[in-house]
């Protein structure tokens, strides 16, 4: 595989590599996708995909975060690190690229689809689509690249033994848990080598019907509690956010602070701040599509703040910014996410695009069935000239707990999952060769089970060094916030 380019010109001949096929060329028919798909396991069989053993030469997964830290904000650092040491499931949330080394280490196919990059259990949630029905999907793509497909799907099932670990599950409900995971990959996947790609690209997951459907197979407290947790997410909108997040200050609104969580910048320095944002919007409007900005310009800048949020990305710069229309009742928060090159792009190859905010946005575009409608980019202006991408704060989003699921819930979730990343991967690979690799029966499912459970025990290991790197004093760790 490529090495990751070092300047615009390299991404660019790695671009020109890439084979594309065009609306006049004529498509291979199935069977034939098929058996190319079934000839990869000549090279790579199935059974290798189980095969997990620490290196003699690994690198230090404590110096892999370290080297992360060095690009991000000095005073957020310990408070990544203090998220991460709450448990192996938080430490594991955080550890993208360590696990991104170790799979460029382990077999590869050369099928590749537009990947997460970061598919554990706690990426998926419910968020509302630009036709305001709540879908379930992938929602994390800071780390989404073209890569091989089973890097995605490894990362799913060791995660989905981790989070059973901690929740306390026994061995055989761990092991259980991780194969349903992949074992819905699977047939989802062959269920979309037999679809029309139409209706491939356009199926999504209802969270309404997802209930309905489950209902039969989980208790009515368990369907009950799921209703009540996505009628909460319903009400995480702009609106809800503005009581939240903002207070009424001389007949306007301002951002709240809640240090270190939510900083406004000093005094002395906002009408500096508030210049550079407005250059920004106007620079974000410009990714948007003519449609969404006619939406934009309906609002106006009010206010801005850095906002810390999630687990792996903590320390790279975050900001929320407030914008109002011509009513007190209609505000629109929007979040400003640094986005760093993706954490396999050292193994799988640079991202055709040279913004890396706008690697994220069209990643996220291509793998979900229904995107944000503000989903945009932005240059910042200051001496590094960071790239972000920009989507909507709080659109009646909600994850599920997955550290609180009992055996039988966290089995039912990780089924969900895999045949969410099938459909996600359906859209950008070719589900015929993906399937035609994988076969009919379980072989695939059983190797991963084996691969989940030995990499849970690397991923042990790794929690232990880190911890052993806080007590000694060797990273600061900010616990609690």
């Amino acid at each position: 595989m490529p090495p990751a380019a070092k300047s615009r010109n390299t991404k660019k001949a790695v671009r020109d590599k890439r084979p594309r096929r065009g609306v006049l060329d004529l498509p291979k028919g199935i069977d034939e996708r098929l058996a190319e798909g079934r000839a990869q396991r000549d090279s790579v069989p199935l059974e290798a995909h189980g095969e997990w053993a620490t290196p003699g030469d690994r690198p230090d997964p404590v110096g892999i975060i370290e080297k992360q830290n060095a690009t991000r904000v000095p005073e957020l650092v310990p408070i990544r690190h203090g998220r991460m040491i709450v448990s192996p499931f938080t430490f594991y949330r955080g550890t993208a690229a360590v696990m991104a080394s170790d799979l460029s280490r382990s077999p590869t196919t050369e099928l590749r689809v537009q990947c997460c990059g970061d598919a554990h259990l706690s990426n998926f949630g419910v968020f509302a689509a630009p036709d305001r029905r709540v879908v379930f999907d992938l929602n994390d793509f800071d780390e989404t690249l073209p890569a091989p497909f089973e890097w995605d799907v490894k990362r799913l099932a060791a995660s989905v033994v981790v989070a059973a670990r901690g929740n306390g599950h026994r061995r055989k409900e761990q092991r259980a848990a991780a194969r349903a995971a992949v074992a819905a990959y699977r047939t989802t996947m062959a269920k979309a080598a037999k679809m029309r790609f139409l209706d491939v690209w356009y199926t999504r997951f209802d969270a309404d019907m997802l209930l309905a459907e489950l209902a039969p197979r989980v208790k009515k407290g368990e369907i009950k509690s799921a209703k009540k947790a996505l009628a909460k997410a319903r009400t995480r909108t702009s609106l809800r956010s503005l009581s939240k997040y903002a207070q009424r200050v001389d007949g306007g609104y301002r951002i709240k602070q809640q240090p270190p969580v939510i900083v406004r910048p000093p005094e002395t320095m906002s009408d500096d701040f508030e210049q550079v944002i407005r250059e920004g919007l106007t620079d974000y409007a410009s990714s948007l599509s003519p449609d969404r900005r006619v939406v934009l310009n309906h609002y106006h800048y009010v206010d801005f703040a850095r906002k810390v949020s999630g687990v792996g990305s903590v320390g790279t710069e975050a900001l929320m910014i407030l914008l109002m229309g011509d009513r007190e009742d209609d505000p629109l928060f929007l979040q400003l996410k640094e986005a760093n090159p993706s954490v396999l792009a050292p193994y799988a190859g640079a991202s055709e695009y040279a913004h890396e905010g706008e690697r994220v946005v069209h990643g996220q575009r291509l793998m979900q069935a229904a995107s944000d409608a503000f989903l945009g980019w932005v240059t910042g202006s200051g001496k590094r000239g960071h790239e972000f991408y920009v989507r909507q704060l709080r659109d009646m989003k909600g994850s599920a707990e997955v550290e609180s699921m009992p055996p039988a819930r966290l089995a039912i979730y990780a089924e969900l999952c895999g045949a969410t990343l099938a459909r996600a991967h359906a859209r950008t690979g070719d589900a015929a060769k993906v399937i035609g690799y994988l076969g009919d029966d379980d072989t695939f499912e059983r190797a991963l089970e084996r691969f989940a459970v030995a990499y849970a025990d690397q991923n042990e290991a790794d929690y232990a060094a880190f911890t052993e790197a806080a007590e000694d004093h060797r990273i600061d760790v900010e616990r609690g916030v």
